[in-house]
């Protein structure tokens, strides 16, 4: 597989995604993995833990999800956008 041009990757940066069919947006780029952390832009919340895995309020759900699947042999299937883009050197 091809690397992945980071610099494209950047645009993705506020885009909104459909991730396992929840429609999402992308708030940061991790470069190791590399990864997407999407945030979940449907009105559903989640409860959050503390550090100490107690309830505590109510938010917005975010994924961290990786770029490629298992094998590093393509795009996460997971995200089918991806497919469209032409993110790879």
């Amino acid at each position: 597989m091809s690397p992945i041009d980071l610099d494209k990757l950047k645009k993705l940066l506020g885009q909104f995604l459909n991730y396992q069919g929840i429609p999402c947006q992308v708030i940061e780029i991790l470069a190791d993995g590399p990864a997407l952390v999407l945030r979940d832009t449907s009105t559903r919340k989640v409860i959050q833990a503390n550090q100490y895995g107690d309830a505590g309020e109510w938010v917005t759900e975010t994924f961290t999800v990786a770029v490629f699947d298992a094998q590093h042999g393509g795009l996460n299937p997971d995200l089918p956008e991806l497919a469209t883009l032409d993110l790879l050197d």
